[in-house]
């Protein structure tokens, strides 16, 4: 793999260095992410899917039934379904949402909430020099929606870094 969450050597190993023990102990990285990146590296060197040493693996994160995983730029057209059922079967998840890593909000909330789209996005600049976003999503995705709107701003917050307000209309 190109990008992993840790130190090769220390999740082959499973004995974490200092760096990423403390990553751990910050909660920077989860040890799902290092059981997982473990599994994706020993599948890669067993050749059942070579095309993981193209891939970039920066995050994970386990929502109840539903992982958010994090990969490199134009790595989700390099995963087969094969593995996603595996990753399923594996970790008893019912449901895998790939992202590529950005930092743009309005393609993270659409991977999110997708098959829903995102209305607008607008940049708001605060008197204190901050800056924040306003989405509006389409009421009537609310149902085929799987995170509610504290937990997408929360999810847009952890991947992205911008504070993003959710808005129904």
């Amino acid at each position: 793999m190109k990008f992993l969450p840790a130190c090769e050597t220390c999740i082959k190993s499973g004995f974490l260095c200092t760096s990423c023990q403390e990553k751990l102990d910050e909660e920077q990285i989860t040890s799902f992410e290092l059981d997982l990146a473990k599994d994706l590296l020993e599948l890669e060197e067993s050749g059942k899917f070579s095309f993981l040493e193209k891939i970039s693996f920066y995050k994970a994160i386990d929502y109840e039934d539903v992982v958010i995983i994090v990969i490199g730029k134009g790595d989700k057209l390099k995963f087969s379904q094969d593995l996603l059922n595996w990753i399923k079967e594996n970790y008893e998840i019912d449901q895998i949402i790939l992202i590529e890593k950005i930092n743009n909000p309005r393609l993270v909330i659409e991977a999110l909430i997708s098959p829903g789209k995102v209305k607008s996005l607008n940049e708001i600049f605060l008197a204190t020099g901050d800056t924040e976003f306003r989405a509006v999503l389409q009421k009537q995705d609310i149902d085929r929606i799987l995170f509610t709107k504290e937990e997408l701003e929360e999810l847009v917050m952890e991947l992205t870094e911008e504070i993003v307000r959710i808005e129904y209309e």
